[in-house]
């Protein structure tokens, strides 16, 4: 058996032993990590602040309207005796496109025609014997009514005749007939669509903000969804008042389409440039850092970063005019800002010079 003195001197020299090897352990730590070890730099790439312009631009969404444009439909509820034009056809103004039955109606004219005649005829004969006393000026009267009531008849029938002549209102395009020969027309009922291509129409409506900044005469661009190109149109007709339903100003602008690429009813969106403003600061969109009440970027001053305070006005899809808070010359982070705090070394790896 082992004395306990001698266990007890054992387990001294061993705990000895153990504190010595961790006391050499942390020292050799301490010796491995610098004593003046700072903050690392981030890498960031920089806008250097300007002085640009920036135009002010209204995006909006309008439609492509035809510059004229009618459903033709008949008057008379008769039978379709001819159609004088093809589906799809340019026809002229004053063109005959739709010819009616009309042989009841011109017997009539011939009817009257000849009645008419005969009362000519009495009148004359009228006429003498009134000079000869042969008759009274009452009956000679009422000869001279009945050819009044016959040129009245004569007119009415004249008017339904023309009626059975349907003609284009304006030069235009025919899209697709809805009947055929012999069918029978009611009124109302519309038989074709006719519309004027030559050039169409652009109608918006812009907010009433920007009302008593818009003029006639002013050109707009749009674009349609069916063609990449860009298009040109003049404004013609501004509303004289605004919409109190949807607080915004109703115009009509007037393009050129003697090619016919633009389709009424396709939908446009319209570009609206309403001024350039000049001696002004434009920084990229990205490097501002929003907050509840005011916007902040990141300065490069020193080397380091520094946050201030700017205050912000028209916007692009790319950029931010800043209307205070920033200097011409100021350079400004435009990445890595979520990582960056202010005081921390910046390293500039790229200066761009466009916002």
């Amino acid at each position: 058996m082992i004395p306990p003195n001698k266990i007890f001197s054992k387990l001294s020299l061993g705990l000895l032993l153990g504190a010595g090897v961790l006391a050499a352990c942390k020292e050799t730590r301490q010796k491995q990590v610098p004593a003046s070890a700072g903050p690392q730099p981030i890498r960031a790439e920089v806008y250097v602040v300007r002085d640009t312009s920036i135009r002010e631009d209204v995006r909006l969404v309008g439609s492509v309207v035809a510059n004229e444009g009618v459903e033709i439909v008949s008057e008379h509820a008769r039978r379709l005796a001819k159609i004088n034009f093809a589906d799809g056809a340019t026809v002229r103004k004053g063109q005959l496109m739709f010819k009616l039955v009309d042989a009841d109606l011109k017997a009539q004219l011939k009817k009257l025609t000849a009645q008419r005649k005969l009362s000519a005829g009495e009148e004359s004969r009228s006429a003498s014997l009134l000079k000869l006393e042969g008759i009274s000026r009452q009956e000679y009267e009422r000869v001279v009514s009945s050819i009044e009531v016959l040129d009245a008849e004569i007119e009415a029938v004249q008017v339904q005749l023309d009626k059975t002549e349907i003609r284009a209102p304006f030069s235009g395009r025919t899209g697709i007939r809805r009947v055929s020969e012999g069918a029978f027309v009611q009124p109302n009922v519309p038989l074709v669509t006719l519309e004027d291509l030559s050039r169409v129409k652009i109608e918006f409506a812009v907010p009433e903000k920007y009302a008593s900044r818009v003029r006639t005469g002013e050109a707009i661009s749009f674009t349609v969804e069916n063609s990449d190109k860009s298009y040109t149109a003049r404004i013609a007709v501004i509303e004289p008042k605004i919409d109190q339903n949807t607080r915004s100003l109703f115009i009509q602008a007037v393009a050129d389409n003697r090619n016919g690429e633009l389709v009424p009813g396709s939908s446009a969106m319209i570009g609206l440039n309403l001024s350039v403003i000049g001696n002004t600061v434009l920084i990229p969109t990205r490097s501002l850092i929003p907050g509840l009440e005011s916007s902040s970027v990141l300065l490069v001053k020193n080397g380091k970063a520094e946050k201030t305070q700017v205050e912000t006005g028209l916007r692009t899809s790319r950029s931010v005019q800043i209307t205070g808070g920033l200097a011409i010359g100021d350079t400004i982070m435009t990445t890595n800002i979520l990582r960056a705090k202010p005081g921390i070394p910046v390293q500039v790896v790229s200066n761009k010079t466009n916002p």
